[in-house]
């Protein structure tokens, strides 16, 4: 059976769209936070290349088309921000500190905990970038000599959990700016907090595209910086 699966050139795209059609539907019949599509879908294609022993690069190579897709995907992400150009020039001046701000959180949050909690440097600097998309992470990862499949399990973890959970805890802080909440699902939750955003409203999605877009930019210029500063540190006190 396995065989024949991993002779099928379209199976592993087919079992992704199969997954996500479920996992919406699903969504659809229980609408709950830790119901997200991406969640769901991730958890079937688990449990079903697990099943038929399906390695994970026979899959991978499978969906190179969605993979490819991805980039003229993001391309429509300017359509809503287009749409909402007045918005982005009214609020330029917080929507760049809210990223920037976001960014320096996220990491320094990294670096602190995974201090704390004794991990070496390696996989200090891999979670370094954890808050952007994986295409750039994987990019900054390999650039600060940290571990580029460590990062991606980190940018997926991160965007699995802030897209489940993000908009709930937006609304627990009573937060009801809608650039404020595509801001922070931007910044913090990259592709997957996006697809959340543009279900809270379309305003709240194309903030996000562009925090995402923002984070991106500013991670690949400061990670390398920040990393080679806990480096030198690390170093001194050796």
């Amino acid at each position: 059976m396995t065989d024949t699966l991993v002779s099928i050139p379209v199976f592993g795209m087919v079992l992704t769209l199969i997954s996500y059609w479920a996992g919406l539907k699903l969504h659809e019949r229980f609408p709950y936070p830790f119901l997200q599509p991406i969640l769901t879908a991730s958890i079937m294609v688990i449990i079903i290349l697990k099943i038929f022993g399906v390695e994970y690069q026979v899959y991978n190579k499978q969906n190179a088309f969605l993979n490819y897709m991805l980039a003229p995907a993001a391309v429509v992400l300017a359509v809503p921000l287009y749409r909402n150009i007045h918005i982005l020039k009214r609020n330029i001046v917080p929507i760049i500190a809210g990223v920037v701000c976001g960014c320096l959180t996220t990491m320094g949050c990294c670096i602190f905990f995974a201090w704390l909690f004794g991990a070496n440097k390696e996989i200090i600097v891999s979670m370094i970038p954890k808050g952007v998309t994986n295409p750039i992470a994987i990019e900054v990862s390999s650039i600060i000599g940290g571990i580029p499949e460590l990062t991606i399990a980190m940018v997926v973890f991160t965007g699995i959990f802030g897209g489940t959970f993000g908009p709930e805890v937006i609304r627990l802080l009573r937060i009801k700016n809608k650039v404020a909440k595509g801001i922070a699902l931007g910044s913090m939750c990259h592709a997957i907090g996006t697809a959340r955003a543009f279900k809270e409203g379309e305003i709240e999605g194309a903030m996000s595209s562009l925090a995402m877009g923002l984070a991106g930019i500013f991670t690949a210029i400061a990670a390398p910086i920040i990393a080679g500063l806990l480096l030198y540190e690390l170093k001194t006190e050796n």
